[in-house]
């Protein structure tokens, strides 16, 4: 054999491809049987196939719930912004009343240039509204009825100086955003002096004059005699019947009070009669009884 062929023998110190050691073979574990595993139960979700077009519109989904979510935040700040807007146009409004008053002070204490800057810069800012849509109404000297629809009356006065309602004083204006009202102004309102109540009449005072009398039962006064007058024909004619009348009304009277006279005696002798027979036959009773009680005896 040929010194360039290698050697297969165990002195060669190549091992065929596999094979282990001895030391090798007593280390390895024991081969793991089915008994070794315990079962448990699978988890949800884990198992079941999930075609990719379901995992996209999952996805979707999310996304469009956190545009959502976005939108809202975004939509409550828009709100609170246009909120914190109109807070300031009505404030705006008390201070253009304010500038309007300083107008005079400022201008006899020599301050009538800084005056002028104050009213250019609240113009401004005005115009700057405008832009946005947003309009400043002051309601003050309108009538109530022209204003009712978007003015908060929070108290009223009365006087002479008012012949109608109206609005006397303004203590906020009203702000309005494209046309519709998004602040209400409060104001204080003005009317008429009620008119006073008429005197009450006291009670009984038409019916006493309807009777001749007067209101605090004095009899009327009768006229004065101016001597005599020339007789009446009429009046006399007058006289008489009231007389003739008189007279018949006092004879049916006493015809009336006979008659009643000639009842209650009818009556009372009717009774009379009935009492006797009572008594008669009350008496027959007694004997009766007394004879009775003798026989038993």
């Amino acid at each position: 054999m040929s010194s360039s062929e290698p050697s297969s023998g165990p002195s060669s110190g190549i091992r065929p491809t596999g094979t282990r050691t001895a030391d090798q073979a007593a280390a390895a574990p024991e081969p793991l049987d089915w008994d070794a595993f315990t079962e448990r139960a699978v988890p949800t979700g884990l198992g079941e196939t999930v075609s990719p077009e379901a995992e996209l519109a999952g996805l979707l989904q999310r996304r469009q719930d956190d545009i959502g979510a976005a939108r809202g935040v975004g939509a409550e700040s828009t709100a609170k912004a246009q909120e914190t807007l109109f807070e300031l146009a009505s404030l705006l409004g008390s201070l253009e009343r304010v500038v309007q008053r300083a107008e005079g002070p400022m201008a006899e204490s020599g301050h009538k240039r800084l005056h002028r800057q104050l009213r250019v810069l609240k113009d401004q800012m005005f115009q700057a509204l405008a832009d946005d849509e947003v309009e400043v109404r002051d309601p003050v000297g309108q009538p109530a009825d022209a204003v009712a629809d978007w003015v908060d009356p929070v108290g009223w006065r009365q006087g002479p100086q008012y012949t109608s309602e109206v609005v006397a004083q303004t203590d906020e204006p009203a702000v309005f955003h494209r046309g519709a009202v998004v602040r209400f102004a409060r104001v204080i309102m003005g009317a008429p002096e009620p008119e006073p109540p008429r005197a009450a009449e006291p009670p009984g005072a038409p019916e006493a004059e309807a009777a001749g009398e007067h209101a605090d039962g004095r009899a009327p006064e009768a006229p004065a005699d101016n001597g005599p007058q020339a007789a009446d024909p009429a009046a006399d004619q007058a006289t008489a019947g009231g007389a003739s009348g008189a007279d018949d009304v006092s004879d049916a009277a006493d015809a009336h009070e006979a008659d009643d006279a000639d009842d209650a005696a009818d009556a009372n002798e009717a009774n009379r009669a009935a009492d006797a027979v009572d008594a008669d036959n009350d008496a027959a009773d007694n004997a009766a009884d007394n004879a009775e009680t003798g026989g038993n005896a």
